[in-house]
C-alpha cells in the first residue's frame, strides 16, 4: 500500500482536519497555561519585593536612616548572585547605600510599583529587567527595593519549550495515529472492493468478510451480504424461472400445435374446427394466466408496487374472498367458513393479497375432497395480524413445503389437477414483499398456510 495513496483517503483528511483543531485548540490552552504561569511566577516576585521592602521600611522607622543604610549593605553581602536591587538615595541626589550607581531613567519620580531594565547591576549581567517598589521617606529621601525577573524569565521559559515540545510530540503522535489508522481503515476498504469486484467478475458466491467488532463496517457489510443473498435468490429464479418455463409451456404450445395441424390435414368440418378452436382458446387462456401470474410474482419480488399501499380493513378483505369461493364450495360439496376479528386494519397492496388469499382459498377447494372443510381465519394479536386458510384435503408433506413455495413445482400427486404451480411461488413473494411470515402447517387431517402480518409504522 503505498503511502502516497494512503495520504489521499478521506479517513487520513478527515484525521488531520481534526487534528488541526485539536491543535488549534491545544495551542490556544497551552498559551492560557503559559500566561497564568509567567503571571504566577511575577505575582511571587511581587510578593518577595513587597515582603523585603516592608521590612526596610520598618527598620527605617525604628533605626533611621544610618540603622537602614547598615542593613543594606549586609543584605546586599547575604545576596551573592545579585537577584536583588537596593537604592538608598538622598534629596540631593546622593547615594547614601545600594548596588546601582544611580537611580533607573525609566523610574524618574514614580513612587510605587516601577518596572526598568537594568543596564549596570553588580553582579548580574546587563540588560536584566528588574521589578521593584519605590518609597518616598522623609525629607526627601527615596527608597528602590526591587528584584532581577531572570530567574523568573528562565521558569517562563523552560516551561514554554516543555509545552512546545508536548505539542510537537502531540502533533506528531497525531500524524502517526492518523496515518496507521486511515491504514487499517483502508485495508478494509480494499478488501470490501476486492470482494465486489469478484462479484462483478462474476461471482455471486462471494461476500463481504466480518471482522467481528460489530463496527460501522460490519454493519456494512452485512447488508451488503444480506443484498447479495437476496439478489443470488432472485437470480436463481430467474434462472429456474426460463429452465420451467421452456419446459412447462413448450407442452402445451406443442399440443396446440398438433391440435391445429390435425385439423388442417383432416377433412374440412365446421364442428371439429369449432371444436378445436375453443380446446386452443382454453390453452391459450391457460398460457395467459401462466404469464400473468409470472408477471405478478416478478411484481412482488421487486417491490414495484409499494406506491399502491394502502389501509385496509383484513376481515373485509378476507371476507369478500370467501364470497368469491363460497359457490364453487358449495358445488364440490364442501363447507367454507371465513371468521375474521373486527378492527384491524394493515397497510398492504390490496390487489396482490387478494390474489395471494384467493390463490390459497382456491388451492383448498381444489384438494379438499367432497364433504370436507375449509376455513378462512384473521387473527389480531399485540404485533402482528394472522391470516390463516385451512382445509381438510390431503395436505403436504413435510419434507416437501419448502419446494413447493418454488415456482413451477407440483408434487406428484396434483400433477392430474389443473393448474401451474405458481399459486404459492405468488403467495410466498406477496409475504416477502409486505415482510409477512409464511408457514405450511399440519391441520391433521390437511393443511394450513399461514400470513403473520408484523404490525408497524409501515402497515398500521
Amino acid at each position: 500500500m503505498r503511502p502516497a495513496s494512503l495520504l489521499r483517503t478521506t479517513t487520513f483528511r478527515l484525521a488531520l482536519s481534526y487534528l488541526g483543531i485539536f491543535t488549534v485548540s491545544a495551542i490556544a490552552l497551552l498559551a492560557l497555561v503559559s500566561w497564568s504561569t509567567s503571571m504566577f511566577i511575577e505575582w511571587q516576585v511581587q510578593e518577595t519585593v513587597e515582603a523585603e521592602a516592608t521590612g526596610l521600611s520598618e527598620v527605617y522607622h525604628s533605626r533611621e536612616l544610618g540603622g537602614l543604610a547598615e542593613i543594606i549593605g549586609s543584605r546586599m553581602r547575604q545576596d551573592v548572585e545579585g537577584r536583588n536591587t537596593y537604592l538608598l538615595m538622598g534629596h540631593s541626589g546622593h547615594i547614601l547605600a545600594g548596588n546601582i550607581k544611580s537611580w533607573p531613567a525609566e523610574v524618574s519620580s514614580q513612587v510605587g510599583w516601577v518596572r526598568f531594565r537594568l543596564l549596570q547591576l553588580g553582579s548580574v549581567g546587563p540588560g536584566v529587567e528588574v521589578l521593584a517598589q519605590v518609597y518616598e521617606l522623609a525629607d526627601g529621601y527615596r527608597l528602590l527595593v526591587g528584584r532581577s525577573l531572570a530567574d523568573a524569565k528562565r521558569v517562563k521559559s523552560a516551561i514554554n519549550r516543555a509545552l512546545g515540545w508536548g505539542l510537537a510530540l502531540t502533533i506528531l503522535l497525531g500524524v502517526v495515529g492518523g496515518y496507521f489508522t486511515s491504514r487499517h481503515l483502508l485495508q478494509r476498504v480494499e478488501e470490501m472492493s476486492r470482494t465486489a469486484r469478484r462479484i462483478f467478475g462474476g461471482d455471486m458466491s462471494q461476500r463481504m468478510q466480518l471482522s467481528g467488532t460489530d463496527d460501522e463496517f460490519d454493519s456494512l457489510a452485512d447488508s451488503f451480504n444480506e443484498m447479495m443473498d437476496e439478489l443470488e435468490r432472485l437470480l436463481e429464479g430467474i434462472r429456474t424461472v426460463s429452465d420451467n418455463i421452456a419446459h412447462d409451456l413448450r407442452t402445451p404450445l406443442n399440443r396446440l400445435r398438433s391440435r391445429i395441424d390435425l385439423v388442417l390435414l383432416g377433412a374440412p368440418d365446421c364442428e371439429g374446427y369449432r371444436r378445436t378452436l375453443e380446446e386452443t382458446l382454453a390453452d391459450a387462456d391457460h398460457l395467459l394466466a401462466t404469464f400473468n401470474a409470472i408477471l405478478t410474482i416478478s411484481h412482488a419480488e421487486a417491490a414495484a408496487r409499494l406506491d399502491r399501499f394502502e389501509v385496509i380493513d383484513p376481515a373485509t378483505l378476507a371476507g369478500d374472498v370467501a364470497e368469491l369461493y363460497e359457490p364453487l364450495a358449495e358445488e364440490k360439496g364442501l363447507q367454507l367458513h371465513c371468521r375474521a376479528d373486527g378492527g384491524l386494519t394493515l397497510k398492504v397492496d390490496r390487489h396482490l393479497l387478494f390474489q395471494a388469499l384467493a390463490n390459497l382459498v382456491d388451492n383448498a377447494v381444489k384438494y379438499t375432497p367432497a364433504g370436507g372443510e375449509v376455513s378462512v381465519t384473521v387473527e389480531g394479536g399485540p404485533s402482528s395480524v394472522a391470516v390463516s386458510v385451512a382445509d381438510s384435503g390431503p395436505g403436504i408433506p413435510e419434507e416437501s413445503r419448502e419446494a413447493v413455495l418454488e415456482r413451477f413445482v407440483r408434487l406428484d400427486a396434483t400433477r392430474s389437477t389443473p393448474g401451474n404451480g405458481l399459486g404459492l411461488s405468488l403467495v410466498q413473494a406477496v409475504a416477502r414483499l409486505h415482510s409477512a411470515r409464511l408457514s405450511l402447517e399440519d391441520n391433521q387431517p390437511g393443511l394450513v398456510v399461514r400470513l403473520e402480518f408484523p404490525v408497524t409504522d409501515r402497515q398500521a
